[in-house]
């Protein structure tokens, strides 16, 4: 299931849409499953933010992450 969410990045206001799978714990009969975080259309003032962030993606998403979690 989608969700929407924005952070403020580097003084800016991002819009973002995430998908976020909780950590399912291993039993006898089911082996688990990892959590999984997806970030996707990351926009910036309704303007897809793609390119912008191209080089940066990957400390976006830690920021998007560390934000999501500790609030």
């Amino acid at each position: 299931m989608a969700t929407q969410g924005t952070i403020n990045y580097k003084g800016f206001e991002f819009e973002f849409d995430y998908n976020y799978e909780p950590y399912e714990q291993q039993t006898y009969e089911y082996p688990g499953s990892p959590a999984q975080f997806e970030i996707y259309n990351v926009t910036l003032n309704g303007i897809d933010a793609s390119d912008l962030l191209e080089n940066q993606i990957e400390e976006f998403d830690e920021c998007v992450i560390d934000n999501l979690t500790n609030n």
